[in-house]
């Protein structure tokens, strides 16, 4: 279900004080609005034909899925009714006795592209395997709403959500988030704003839960890199996405354009978020690609995270590039599957620790293959199965 992409009163700056970003310059820096909004709605619209054509995932469960919508009530652009929000739920309807724990899913497309739909595979398989009540937010998106309102959206939809978790027959205290792509970006930005809401002038009227875990698919974590930096760091450029369609990302996302410093705030940047507050993250999974120009701001975050001891589990795709577990039209390959499966038994241990002393067993494999390390990950690609990379483990408790 695709939100209203009506324009955003985004405050206008002029010649005379705009910063120097010639170092994120882009081949559409002059267009218009309207024309970048013309060129993005046709490509929206082409991805939404070819995302209807996935093979759907073959739900062995009843599954029941339904659309409500939330008003946003923390962007500048407050509007009653304006987020929808695609739910999986069991069939018949979870009990208010029996609360299951709710994963909160946000989907890719650069944040101009993409519906909550999207992941149907995803999430279907995960409500089915977890028991769990999956939504999908459909966040508004950008030209007509660039950062930081997809970001809120996400974060209102993670507070009336968790505020209506007896209606939804969830468990407030076992909420998690996914997101692929720019969803994995916006889950972990919003992770920081609920942190602390009152360093950007956030002030939420609902209580802010505490959120589980975090299952992240290749997701963007550093802006103050320019696309041509991130792409001279991948062993075969021409494997990356596109300048043509990263262009109308960055151009429509980020608006007006930030130099490298602007570009550093958390709530863009997630990746580069203090030490204090990577510190307090929850375990944390990633799935990664290989030649993906995101892996070694990826593998950068993941090292943060293991020299602070956190909970983080991660691997690689080999062979594959950015989004592969989306091949319009076709079915996904068992890759795709495979990594869904691993994250839901990372999920399923940090619901129930005590299940993995009763036989997980992508444990083994992780230890089988935890010496490969991010500097040799160009030179493996003859191997031919996903992998493991690394794994820290925290004796912290959450």
């Amino acid at each position: 279900m695709s939100t209203s992409d009506s324009p955003s009163k985004t405050p206008e700056i002029s010649i005379e004080h705009q910063p120097d970003c010639s170092e994120f310059a882009t081949s559409i820096d002059g267009w218009p609005r309207w024309l970048l909004a013309a060129r993005v709605y046709a490509l929206r619209s082409a991805a939404s034909c070819a995302f209807s054509c996935i093979t759907p995932f073959p739900c062995e469960m009843p599954q029941t899925v339904s659309t409500f919508y939330l008003d946003s009530t923390i962007s500048r652009d407050c509007a009653p009714q304006a987020i929808a929000v695609d739910m999986w739920m069991p069939t018949p309807s979870p009990a208010l006795h029996s609360a299951r724990p709710a994963i909160i899913n946000f989907h890719g497309g650069g944040f101009v592209i993409g519906q909550g739909t999207d992941d149907r595979i995803w999430t279907s398989y995960a409500q089915q395997e977890l028991g769990a009540v999956v939504f999908s937010v459909n966040y508004r998106l950008a030209p007509g709403y660039p950062f930081p309102t997809p970001m809120e959206d996400c974060i209102d939809a993670i507070l009336q959500i968790a505020a209506r978790a007896e209606e939804f027959g969830i468990s407030r205290d076992q909420i998690f988030l996914s997101g692929f792509s720019a969803g994995g970006s916006l889950a972990l930005s919003s992770w920081i704003v609920l942190q602390d809401p009152t360093r950007w002038d956030y002030h939420f009227e609902l209580p802010i839960p505490s959120i589980k875990g975090l299952a992240l698919f290749y997701p963007g974590l550093d802006w103050s890199i320019s696309r041509e930096e991130k792409r001279r760091g991948c062993a075969q450029p021409d494997l990356t996405l596109p300048a043509s369609m990263t262009d109308m990302f960055d151009c429509s996302y980020i608006y007006p354009n930030r130099p490298r410093e602007g570009r550093r705030d958390p709530r863009l940047s997630p990746g580069l978020m203090e030490d204090a507050l990577l510190k307090k993250m929850p375990p944390t999974h990633f799935c990664l690609c290989e030649h993906d120009m995101l892996l070694a701001e990826e593998f950068r975050f993941i090292s943060r995270l293991k020299a602070a001891n956190r909970d983080v589990t991660h691997r690689i795709v080999l062979d594959e590039q950015h989004a592969w577990d989306k091949p319009m039209p076709f079915a996904p390959k068992p890759s795709v599957m495979e990594e869904y499966t691993v994250t839901i038994n990372e999920i399923r241990r940090w619901i129930d620790p005590s299940w993995m002393d009763r036989g997980y067993a992508p444990m083994e494999s992780m230890e089988t293959l935890s010496h490969v390390k991010s500097d040799s990950i160009s030179n493996s690609s003859k191997r031919m199965l996903p992998i493991v990379v690394e794994r820290s483990i925290s004796s912290t408790s959450f």
